[in-house]
Order: C-alpha cells, then sequence, then structure tokens
C-alpha cells in the first residue's frame, strides 16, 4: 500500500482508526484528532466540522472510510477529513491494514513446527505437541507482533523472530557438541519457541500494536512461564511423557532470564549454559533487525 502523502486526495480510503479524540477549537467548535494507520504506517487526522455525539459510534468499528484531503502540516502529511465513517470489515481485511512481515507466514510456521517435532525428550516433546495442538494460540502466534513500535512490530513479526532464534540456537549448539561445554538441544531449542510466546497475550493488534491489560500487569515473560506449567499439565492430562520438575523449573528459567538483568525486563539472570544461550541469542537477532 503506498504511503499518504501532502497533495493526495482520498475517497473512501479505509484506515484503521487510532486514539480518536474530541478537541475545542479557539472558536469553541467541536473537531475530531486521531491517527490513521494502514499497511505504510500512520498519519495524524483532524476533521475540522464534526459532531461529537459521533465519537462512540466511531470507536465501535476499528476501520473507517475516509473522503479528505492529505495536507502538510509542520513538515509532516495530515488528513483534513471531509468526512469519516466506520465500517465492518472481515479479519482479513483487518490484518491487510497493518504492516506485515516480508517472509510466508506458512512456510515460516511449517519450518517452526517441524523443529519443535524434532525434539526427542519425551517429557519436552509433549510440551511441544500439547502447544502445537492448541489452535487459538498458534493462530495468534502466526499473526503477533513481536512489538508495539520497533522489534519485528508487524503481522507475522513473532512468528519471524521466534523462528530465527531457533535457527540460531541450533546452528550454535551444533558448535558445541565436541566440547567440554554441554547444552540441552531440545531443551533451548523448546525455550526458544516459547520465550517471547506469552507476547501473544501481552500484545494486542486489533487497531494497530499496543499492549493489553494482562501485558501491563504481568507481561509476556511471567505470562510465559505460566503457560508452561499449564501445558505441561495439559500434555501429562492427555497421556505424554510427565515432565521432571527440574526440567520444567528450567525451562520456565529460561523464558524468566532471556532478558539477562532486571533492568531490561528479565525476573530472573541466566544461571545455566542454555539460559545464556538463549540470552544472547535473542539479543542478537532484536538488535541486528534494529540496524539500517
Amino acid at each position: 500500500m503506498a504511503s499518504i502523502e501532502a497533495g493526495q486526495t482520498l475517497s473512501g480510503e479505509r484506515f484503521l482508526l487510532v486514539n480518536p479524540q474530541v478537541g475545542t477549537s479557539r472558536g469553541g467548535a467541536a473537531y475530531l484528532r486521531c491517527m490513521l494507520r494502514n499497511a505504510s504506517g500512520q498519519v495524524t487526522g483532524r476533521c475540522w466540522s464534526f459532531d461529537a455525539g459521533r465519537l462512540a459510534s466511531l470507536e465501535r468499528e476499528p476501520v473507517v472510510e475516509v473522503d479528505g484531503e492529505v495536507v502538510n502540516w509542520q513538515g509532516s502529511p495530515q488528513v483534513n477529513i471531509e468526512s469519516i465513517d466506520p465500517v465492518s470489515v472481515d479479519h482479513a481485511t483487518l490484518v491487510s491494514l497493518m504492516p506485515v512481515t516480508s517472509g510466508d507466514i506458512n512456510e515460516m510456521f511449517r519450518e517452526v513446527r517441524l523443529m519443535l517435532l524434532s525434539i526427542e525428550h519425551p517429557g519436552l516433546h509433549a510440551v511441544a505437541e500439547a502447544l502445537l495442538d492448541d489452535d487459538p494460540l498458534m493462530q495468534r502466534f502466526r499473526e503477533a507482533p513481536a512489538g508495539v513500535r520497533k522489534h519485528h512490530a508487524y503481522i507475522g513479526g513473532l512468528l519471524e523472530h521466534t523462528l530465527q532464534v531457533m535457527r540460531l540456537v541450533d546452528g550454535v549448539i551444533g558448535t558445541y557438541t565436541q566440547t567440554e561445554v554441554e547444552i540441552n538441544r531440545d531443551l533451548v531449542l523448546l525455550g526458544a519457541f516459547l520465550h517471547d510466546l506469552g507476547k501473544t497475550e501481552e500484545l494486542d493488534w486489533s487497531r494497530g500494536f499496543s499492549y493489553t491489560q494482562d501485558g501491563e500487569l504481568v507481561g509476556h515473560i511471567v505470562r510465559g512461564a505460566i503457560m508452561i506449567e499449564e501445558k505441561a499439565a495439559e500434555a501429562e492430562l492427555a497421556g505424554g511423557s510427565p515432565l521432571e520438575p527440574a526440567l520444567l523449573h528450567h525451562l520456565q528459567h529460561l523464558v524468566l532470564s532471556h532478558h539477562e538483568r532486571p533492568e531490561y525486563g528479565a525476573a530472573k539472570q541466566p544461571q545455566t549454559p542454555e539460559a545464556h544461550v538463549l540470552c544472547l541469542i535473542d539479543r542478537l537477532d532484536a538488535t541486528l533487525h534494529l540496524v539500517d
């Protein structure tokens, strides 16, 4: 989708409506101020003739159709809105208005699935299968961004980042098989899949990218650790091999420590070779993604 630039005329253009508010002009008239977002980015919007009573109806739907002119305001484009109306759309249309990964989501998820199913330890394999069998969770995993603004902040960003971390983990561990350093490949690979999975609950992408209440009050690190305990219990109830408590706690430690330091959001500092590997690789991929 082309970016919005000064000089354009918009007719029935669809946008995600972000943070609509009613303001008051110097003359005492109500006007609408908002952000309008599509797959190319976002732009400020102003409707200078606006019935404040319409705000509630606009907020009920995430998508609006806009007529107006794009002008240059203080060096940036701004849409002077002539008309704005809420519109009901299907989920696919909603997602199409957001930035999306350049990768093939189906192919990336297929690779993640194959790597998880390669886990040999019976208890860890059972947890992996329980996760893969949770269709609503896997749908959110396929769609979720990995961040709100910078870190893989687009549809499919969480999947893309997770896959890259899993690839790097597998490659790094392979170089240590003939050394004195012992690293549990199955444990780190599952930890790599799980390390940011809590972002499926932390983030909301229904009107753009923002934090949910769960994200504000719990966060993806703690949520991920809780998910591990829940899925391990589900796997055992379904007849899978039970996960030994020590290994369960180690898996949770990988999630709780992957941000390395408390000031970076870590609940624990890395204390095992597996935790250090995951922490370093996660930081590597997140950092390289932000380098121009």
